[in-house]
């Protein structure tokens, strides 16, 4: 909006000079009609690239707004559409007073697998603002497809087989569990006026879990459907579409592309088309092109080592992969750990010096088969899973270059590398590095002091990687630093590092609370070895409750929950981060302020129920006060603590907000439903500061409820979470607080992805003992993510009292930060 009005200022400003201009080629712009009605086309919730199948509705219906809505009207309209006789629109019309309303667009008469598209417009400048933001046309397409399931010769099974080779050629991880290649089933389907167009979900949990070996890593999917054009067998492609995956959030979802002419201009000879042979599809290498949907027209190589591959259902692909894991120096010796596929029979090896990447070490392998003739190509040679001993070598560092067969004397199928660090016997390459946590105070200015931030620094040669975090000792307790640093570590960039190698490294880490211990872990890796090191710090100052992420299990005894008089009797301050703001990055802010009073008609002597205002953030023309029941010495509540038990409903808790209809709800992590019931508990973490958590009754359900939802089935007008109560009186400030790194990223899914497609109802709150084990401890957040440039510790000679402390030493683990990696196209 800032820009918006910048733009605008700009705008007048120049209108402003030209008007005065005796320049004869000059021609003022039409004047905006002062009684326009302002009609516009809003964002849709329905799409604008519509496929239908037979079995439904031929229509599609999409939404129009005013800004001026007094009089009852009839907009006209320009249509412009692919083919006559198709489309059927109904006419824009509003009623007196309304502000929106909807209109239905039929295609009866499509022809199934043929694509119409049509343009509507609005021109005449009573009904329009001429010069306003608002989108005044709307374009869409539609096409009427079935799509039937893809089965086996015997129709046993429609799963197939998708093998990836596109995510790793983007993303790179230095973990030892991360599967670059990963297979999982995929149930196909064809179009049945289309045999060999496929669709198949691809990029979804099953496809994680694969990559990176672990059930319940975080990311973010729409879980979409991937399109593969194999009508003619030998002309197989990949129409550009988006993955719907999303890594990073700086670089957005994922697009993918064969590098063909039905996606790019360009000439017909350049075209790398795969091929369907024997029911499975392959592609040349470097033949899939991949697009960050931020970095819009810049393209990487994918398929780079040529390994992408689809097996249709009831087909069995043989499998040649080889995979090879590295283990650390020790005595002289590195040993490499080779596991075998069925396929895989044997695999000849060559050692060459230095790292190299994926692409050369492809080279590498085909120059290898090539010259295979010659007994001297190869190092040895290796033909089932089992371990080569590498030793007898000078300090330093390699690559094992694999050809993998299916048969001696056989062609090649495929390849396998690994690099490593090598130490000679009675020689040392341990870790050069220096880091610590240092009190500084030099950005105090800027409110930044040793109360709420402290500076990292580290320096030393050949580090290759490095990942730290921050966290807050008392909820890290009896977990593994490793474990933590793989979920929430922050690695540094090559920049960092590169610095940190020349012996300059060093950052204010900040969003720290006031008198508090947090534990500092790093784990660091010179190619040759990693090592895991810890050392804790104290910040100075005081504690503030109001800088804190909690958990159910930091809820206060009902003893010291408060009372329902002294719930209603105070007007809360109230803090949230509302994922709806248009702020660059969101954080926990004041938004307002909550008051409570008890609801007669809905309490009774053994319930106390009363009504929450304030909770949404905004301002309802009537209603939309959410619902709280009164946790402490109530049957309903037995076994559970907390001061109120969060409802929300369809009826109870509607209001109206901008003319419509809206719902209060709660929204689960994932982004999937809207739910009524009980959904989350309000309870007192510290005296005077209330929390917003997940009820414990959804988590028994499976549900982690992290956002209070409230909007129409069409508009989306507020998204709270981390929503903290605090009494006026006890209030310390000090917020907006520090908030976790990937919340820029869950705003960003849920306002682009917003779909209100169901309203789910929970069954009712039974009571009853919890199962408390399941709601676990508090959780561990690394709060180190936070992050400004600071100098380096000087350095000089002093005075002073010495003493070492040992740091905790936990064995080497695995790395999942994703780290860009792609190669650009030029």
């Amino acid at each position: 909006m800032k820009n918006f009005k910048y733009l605008l200022w700009t705008f007048l400003a120049t209108a402003l000079v030209a008007g005065c201009t005796d320049d004869p080629t000059y021609t003022r712009g039409a004047e905006e009609d002062p009684n326009t009605y302002g009609v516009y086309f809003p964002t849709q919730s329905s799409p604008t690239e519509v496929e239908v199948s037979s079995a439904d509705p031929l229509e599609v219906t999409y939404k129009v707004c005013r800004t001026r809505y007094i009089d009852a009207i009839t907009v006209p309209v320009e249509v412009t559409t692919s083919d006559e006789g198709i489309f059927d629109i109904e006419p824009l019309f509003f009623g007196p007073g309304e502000k929106e309303t909807e209109f239905k667009v039929s295609f009866p008469n499509a022809q199934k697998g043929k694509e119409y598209t049509c343009d509507i417009r609005i021109v005449d400048p009573h009904y329009i603002s001429i010069y306003g933001p608002n989108a005044t046309s709307l374009s869409f397409s539609v096409i009427r497809a079935d799509w039937v399931p893809l089965t086996s010769g015997d129709g046993s099974t429609n799963k197939g087989k998708w093998r990836d080779d596109l995510i790793s050629n983007l993303y790179s991880t230095n973990s030892s569990g991360f599967n670059p290649n990963p297979e999982i089933e995929v149930e196909m389907y064809e179009r049945d006026d289309k045999p060999g167009l496929y669709r198949m979900k691809i990029y979804n949990a099953a496809f994680m879990e694969a990559m990176t070996g672990k059930p319940n890593f975080s990311y973010q999917s729409r879980d979409v459907y991937t399109i593969i054009d194999a009508s003619d067998p030998d002309k197989v492609y990949i129409p550009y579409q988006n993955t719907g995956l999303s890594l990073l959030t700086t670089d957005g979802e994922i697009r993918i592309a064969s590098n063909v002419s039905e996606n790019f201009s360009m000439d017909e000879s350049g075209n790398q088309y795969g091929t369907l042979k024997d029911g499975v599809i392959t592609f040349p290498t470097q033949s899939i092109m991949l697009e960050l949907e931020k970095h819009s027209g810049v393209f990487y190589y994918g398929n780079m080592s040529g390994l992408l591959r689809i097996q249709l259902p009831g087909v069995q692909a043989p499998d040649y992969t080889v995979k090879l894991t590295k283990h650390e120096p020790e005595d002289g010796v590195v040993n490499i750990d080779a596991a075998f596929s069925d396929d895989a029979k044997l695999m000849k090896y060559a050692l060459y010096d230095g790292v190299v990447d994926d692409g050369q070490a492809s080279l590498y392998a085909q120059d290898l088969d090539a010259a295979k003739a010659d007994p001297d190509t190869f190092d040895g040679s290796i033909s089932e899973s089992g371990t080569i001993k590498i030793e007898d070598l000078k300090t330093g560092k390699y690559t094992l270059v694999g050809c993998i067969y299916g048969e001696e004397g056989g062609d090649l199928k495929g390849y396998a590398y690994v690099s490593f660090g090598y130490v000679a016997a009675g020689e040392e390459k341990e870790i050069d590095l220096t880091y610590g946590l240092e009190t500084s105070n030099e950005f105090a200015g800027q409110g930044i002091s040793s109360d709420n931030a402290v500076k990292f620094y580290a320096y030393g040669s050949e580090i290759e990687s490095l990942t730290y975090g921050l966290f807050r000792t008392s909820s890290i307790s009896g977990q593994s630093l490793d474990d933590l640093l793989d979920k929430q570590g922050t690695e540094l960039s090559d920049e960092e590092l590169e610095n940190l190698n020349d012996g300059h490294f060093s950052t204010m880490l900040t969003g720290l609370n006031g008198d508090s211990e947090y534990t500092f872990a790093l784990r660091v890796n010179n190619g040759y070895f990693t090592r895991t090191k810890s050392q804790t710090h104290k910040t100075t100052g005081t504690f503030n409750p109001g800088l804190e992420y909690y958990s159910y299990s930091d809820y206060l005894a009902n003893g010291s929950q408060p009372s329902l008089k002294k719930l209603t009797g105070t007007t809360w301050n109230y803090y949230a981060i509302n994922l709806m703001d248009d702020e660059p990055e969101p954080v926990r802010r004041r938004i307002g302020e909550v008051t409570m009073y008890e609801d007669p008609e809905l309490s009774t002597s053994s319930q106390p129920v009363v009504r929450i205002k304030g909770l949404s953030g905004i301002d309802f023309t009537s209603g939309g006060e959410a619902l709280g029941y009164y946790i402490p010495n109530t049957s309903m509540f037995s076994g559970y603590t907390g001061a109120l038990g969060l409802y929300a409903d369809g009826e109870q808790t509607t209001g109206i907000y901008l003319g419509q209809k809206t719902y209060l709800g709660f929204m689960p992590s994932d982004g999937n439903g809207i739910y009524f019931s009980f959904g989350m508990f309000l309870g007192a973490v510290a005296d005077g500061y209330l929390y917003v958590v997940t009820s414990p009754a959804a988590v028994e359900q499976g549900l982690m409820f992290s956002y209070l939802f409230t909007g129409s089935v069409y508009d989306l007008f507020s998204l709270t979470m981390e929503m903290m109560l605090v009494d006026p009186e006890k209030d310390m400030g000090g917020i907006p607080a520090a908030v976790e790194k990937n919340i820029a990223l869950m705003r960003e899914k849920i306002r682009n992805g917003f779909r209100p497609r169901n309203f789910v109802e929970l069954p009712e709150f039974g009571g009853g003992q919890p199962d408390m084990p399941a709601f676990g401890g508090r959780e561990a957040i690394n709060v180190g993510v936070n992050r400004i440039p600071a100098s380096m510790p000087t350095l000089k000679r002093a005075e002073a009292k010495f003493s070492v402390t040992s740091a905790r030493t936990a064995d080497a683990g695995t790395e999942m930060t994703f780290k860009r990696i792609g190669k650009k196209v030029e």
